[in-house]
């Protein structure tokens, strides 16, 4: 009975495994209304243009729910796009009167504004900014586009078609993604002190001879390291550091020949990152200390044993909103 049972969880075994490797589960995970945009997984429910909208009379609307899902490792900031691709009529066009909508649950994350407002919002550099998704989570966006009771007959027998893409946003050069500077080890506080770096780019960055300053002098990378596109980075002046905590076992650490400054101050303090050509490309601060944000501003000083963490890594806006206490902290994340 065993033998048998053996003999049909190997061919079951053998099946599965010619099924992977033909491309299986892919085929059968498929679906023509799912698109991949980098780490986001998003299922528009439909084929063709996500909106066609014709023979739209004053009150009516029409509602398109689009999944989003964040197949990353990290919390991105989700961006959408919306694109005119067709239509009939002379001006004015039907989406000068159309007012589009977009909401997570209940809440309205941009509008109601005209749709060729729309369209030309999505021009911009970044498109129109959404919300944050975490890692692995996913969120349902509704996109409303109504046609107002007050339009006249000027619209009539015209139509338009549109399209929708997402996005993420990201910065262009490596920032500061997390800090750690108020040990509960009072004595040693200094020793137990790291910051974490996040590379939002596309493309590896050497770190040698990059700085830190804080409020009293300038630590130098001499380490000759790369953090990963997409990756992170862990200094400290003492690499025992990381026997007390559970970052990925794969992460970068650099050690820093001489401690933060004098020691990050727990009251107050700010630090400043520079490229190796002495080029600023980051700054921050928490506490008694508001110079690392424009303007400047106070990030609140992290409770004892905490972190002071980047809401979104990558996700830079140089104000101390971008900022939370962190319990507990997240080195390597």
């Amino acid at each position: 009975m065993k033998k048998r049972i053996l003999r049909i969880i190997i061919l079951l075994l053998l099946v599965g495994a010619v099924f992977y490797f033909n491309g299986g589960f892919e085929k059968l995970l498929k679906s023509p209304t799912v698109q991949a945009f980098g780490d986001l997984i998003v299922d528009f429910h439909t084929v063709g243009p996500i909106f066609n909208l014709t023979n739209m009379k004053p009150g009516d609307s029409e509602t398109k729910p689009i999944d989003v899902t964040n197949n990353g490792s990290v919390s991105r900031i989700i961006a959408a796009r919306g694109t005119r691709t067709g239509g009939i009529g002379l001006d004015p066009k039907i989406e000068t009167v159309l007012n589009v909508t977009i909401k997570d649950g209940s809440t309205a994350l941009y509008g109601p504004k005209s749709m060729t407002d729309f369209f030309s919002d999505s021009l911009s550099q970044d498109g129109i900014l959404l919300n944050t998704i975490n890692a692995g989570d996913h969120k349902t966006y509704n996109f409303l586009v109504e046609f107002p009771t007050s339009a006249n007959n000027l619209y009539q027998a015209k139509s338009v078609t549109a399209d929708l893409s997402f996005g993420t946003i990201t910065g262009n050069n490596v920032v500061f993604n997390e800090v750690y500077y108020i040990d509960t080890k009072k004595k040693t506080r200094f020793k137990y002190q790291w910051i974490e770096l996040y590379n939002p780019t596309r493309q590896d960055i050497r770190l040698k001879n990059w700085t830190i300053t804080d409020n009293s002098r300038t630590t130098v990378i001499r380490s000759d390291k790369k953090i990963k596109a997409g990756g992170f980075a862990l200094l400290s002046d003492d690499g025992t550091v990381w026997k007390l905590w559970n970052e990925p076992k794969n992460s970068l650490k650099i050690k820093v020949v001489k401690k933060f400054g004098n020691g990050l101050d727990v009251d107050g303090d700010h630090v400043v990152l520079k490229n190796s050509s002495g080029i600023e490309v980051d700054r921050m601060s928490w506490g008694n200390d508001i110079s690392g944000f424009t303007p400047p501003a106070v990030n609140p000083k992290a409770a004892l044993g905490h972190s002071t963490e980047r809401q979104t890594p990558g996700f830079d806006t140089d104000a101390a909103s971008d900022w939370v206490d962190r319990n507990p902290p997240t080195p390597g994340n």
